[in-house]
């Protein structure tokens, strides 16, 4: 049966601006794509027996689209593990406890529908082993049943995966922690390679399709060898440019470990090797320089944007709003670590617009507004997971993939001015909780704020079962692993130099 969802505002494009906000419309839906756009009373007599969705008085806009997430369905905090500079995390989550896939995955579904998003990127991380291919299809199949629209990324590090340049690390260790070490550093990086590529071929010759997207991801752009990269592009272009997507400079340090073994900053070095293209996307890119940005926006690549996990993880700020002006393809992440700890995608959006608001203290430059950073939860995600031109925008033709939000608490507690911009209000005062109905694909994933695909009730029984399970085996490794911090910490240290830097932002002054 075919839908037609009303909305008393609909916006449908946020790349129109004000030209893609329609009043008192609808969108109807035959089978999984877009019909119709337009008067909701004009639709109502021409389809009469169309299922009707919504009352009238709510928001009708594209589902957002989460470009980076990792699939932990429990975050770090959850897990009990504070959020930390990330190389101090990436020894500190080895106290995180592993749940079955079918559970992080039915969470991750659950918690961004209900805010929400209508398109995930599940982004993995080393799945290397002979478990990867069953839990990577575990994963993948409960995110297709709960009616999630998904971009699929197996994700592995090759090379330097307990530290960077982890070999002359091995040097300033201790003969009792060298030997705890070597494992994690003298890895056989063609093997890893082989298996990734033979997971990835299989992967996405079983579940890639029109509706599901299976990503290449070298998980970090510097913790993979160059012949891995290579292979990657290679294979990219080989089946249609299946979107390449990678950590790149979250860190001082990664920028400066490029410097010290390049030469030159870690996406001059991908560009020198043929990756930075339009179908490139990196995670964070925060310690880029002018030229790195004018690289970006030249090849058309794209960045995905964690402000909560920036601040968190204690990152720094991305250039997002220098970025953005100059033409990059700025994209919204969760990254499994959000402000309230709960993956509210509509927060996320305004952590965007919040911080990146003071290039400089000109009074003539303009701050980001409401459609540019909704555009980057909506048609710029698209774009970086490989469905550009498919979503985030609602159009005859394209997936009908949209979102209604209650307007109670944003337009009247107590009251609001007819003269503000129903992006600008939902930008500025709307929260996860006030999303009604979530429709992917034509299909209704969530009415009323209920679920129609999952008993979340029963998966949080089970989680919760799954947790008291939980053995010591896992924390005495991790115990173990954290008597190379302090070395890790030192190794770093040395890297940065008291330098004198010019930052994108002007935040404040010492003087």
């Amino acid at each position: 049966m075919d839908l037609l969802v009303r909305g008393r505002y609909v916006i449908t494009d946020a790349g129109a601006r004000d030209a893609g906000v329609l009043t008192d419309s609808a969108v109807l839906v035959s089978g999984t794509r877009i019909a119709a756009v337009g008067d909701w009373r004009t639709l109502r007599r021409k389809h009469p027996r169309a299922r009707a969705v919504g009352d009238g008085t709510q928001l009708l806009m594209p589902g957002l689209v989460d470009a980076h997430s990792h699939g932990r369905g429990l975050s770090p905090i959850q897990k009990g593990v504070l959020n930390d500079y990330l190389e101090n995390n990436l020894i500190d989550w080895a106290f995180m406890p592993v749940f079955e896939p079918e559970l992080t995955a039915a969470l991750g579904a659950w918690r961004h529908i209900r805010a929400g998003c209508t398109t995930i990127h599940h982004m993995g991380f080393d799945t290397d082993g002979p478990q990867a291919s069953g839990r990577c299809e575990t994963a993948i199949r409960t995110y297709l049943d709960a009616g999630i629209r998904l971009a699929f990324a197996p994700g592995v590090r090759n090379v330097d995966k307990l530290v960077l340049d982890s070999k002359a690390f091995l040097a300033t260790l201790p003969a009792e922690l060298k030997a705890l070490a070597e494992p994690l550093v003298h890895l056989d990086s063609e093997r890893v390679e082989d298996e990734y590529f033979a997971l990835f071929d299989h992967l996405h010759g079983r579940f890639a399709s029109e509706d599901t997207r299976v990503l290449l991801s070298p998980s970090w752009a510097q913790a993979c060898t160059e012949r891995f990269l290579l292979r990657a592009k290679t294979t990219a272009d080989q089946l249609g440019k299946v979107p390449i997507h990678m950590h790149c400079v979250q860190t001082p340090i990664q920028k400066a470990f490029s410097f010290r073994k390049y030469g030159k900053s870690a996406i001059a070095w991908l560009d020198d090797l043929g990756l930075v293209d339009e179908n490139l996307t990196l995670g964070h890119a925060i310690w880029v320089t002018e030229e790195d940005i004018d690289r970006l926006a030249t090849r058309r690549a794209s960045v995905t944007s964690h402000p909560s996990c920036n601040l968190g993880m204690r990152n720094g700020l991305a250039p997002i709003s220098v970025m953005h002006r100059r033409g990059v393809n700025v994209a919204m992440g969760l990254d499994d670590k959000t402000i309230n700890d709960d993956e509210d995608a509509i927060m996320e959006l305004r952590m965007l617009h919040k911080l990146h608001r003071v290039p400089d203290f000109d009074l003539r430059t303009p701050a980001l507004d409401a459609y540019d950073v909704l555009r980057m939860g909506t048609l710029n995600g698209a774009r970086a997971v490989g469905f550009g031109g498919q979503i985030g925008a609602l159009k005859p033709g394209m997936k009908a993939d949209m979102i209604l939000v209650d307007l109670d608490r944003v337009l009247r507690d107590p009251w609001m001015t007819d003269d503000l911009a129903i992006a600008e209000a939902f930008v500025h005062r709307a929260m996860g909780e006030d999303v009604d109905t979530v429709i992917v694909g034509g299909r209704v994933v969530m009415q009323d704020r209920t679920m129609t695909t999952l008993d979340v009730d029963a998966l949080y029984r089970e989680i919760r079962k799954a947790a008291r399970a939980i053995g010591p085996k896992q924390r005495r490794h991790a115990e173990t692993l954290q008597k190379l911090k302090p070395y890790v910490q030192a190794w770093y240290n040395a890297w940065l130099t008291p330098d004198a830097v010019r930052p994108f932002y002007v935040l404040n002054s010492r003087v």
